[in-house]
């Protein structure tokens, strides 16, 4: 089993243990709302284009508001179903849920503002690390200053480095954690346990 395809199941048996109306790290989402977004994102994927387009919201707003008139249960257990038989999703789960599974799983466990980490083996560090190596870069490019994660155990990476600023050794904002703990971190959430050195107000974080 893929750990995306492990992280959807424990996601799931989390979603039915706490109810629809537990908190969530994502601002002003509960359980339930975590849910609908999930069923929206695999189930309708034409409907979440209404995310980053505004022609296109009133279709995700209709779709979101009859989703969450059905039973919770119902949402979760079709959603932890998986892709359709015959949906092409089903071909790219891992790129596309590794990182998606992964962080909505700690908003759910860290809800109530615990810090738990789990402890991972290599293979999933390292794992997680290529997804960081790959989207850090995006997430923090508009920083101040150069960004420098350092991932235990793993191959630093730095971001925002615009003019070589690291290799001259100039004030950088550094980040040091476990690899799951950094890959949160740069998603913007506070629940995490990480060490950071330098102005962290010189770091922004976009979405991709």
């Amino acid at each position: 089993m893929s750990f995306a395809s492990a992280e959807r199941a424990k996601l799931r048996d989390l979603l039915l243990e706490v109810g629809p109306n537990a908190p969530t790290l994502c601002e002003g989402w509960m359980t339930r709302d975590m849910a609908v977004h999930l069923w929206l994102r695999e189930r309708r994927p034409d409907a979440m284009a209404g995310m980053f387009f505004n022609p296109l919201a009133g279709h995700l707003n209709d779709l979101t508001r009859k989703q969450k008139n059905r039973p919770y249960e119902a949402v979760v257990r079709e959603w932890a179903s998986g892709p359709g038989r015959f949906s092409p999703v089903r071909l790219i789960d891992a790129p596309l849920n590794t990182v998606e599974h992964f962080i909505h799983h700690e908003d759910v466990r860290r809800g109530g503002g615990e810090v738990n980490p789990r402890d991972f083996s290599q293979r999933v560090n390292e794992l997680l690390w290529g997804y960081c190596g790959r989207i850090a870069p995006m997430m923090l490019r508009r920083s101040a200053r150069p960004v420098v994660l350092e991932g235990r155990g793993m191959r630093p990476i730095v971001a925002a480095d615009k003019r070589g600023v690291v290799e001259k050794g100039d004030a950088v904002v550094r980040v040091q954690g476990d690899p799951g703990e950094i890959l949160l971190w740069c998603y913007g959430r506070s629940a995490v346990e990480v060490t950071v050195s330098g102005n962290e107000a010189d770091v922004v974080k976009s979405s991709l």
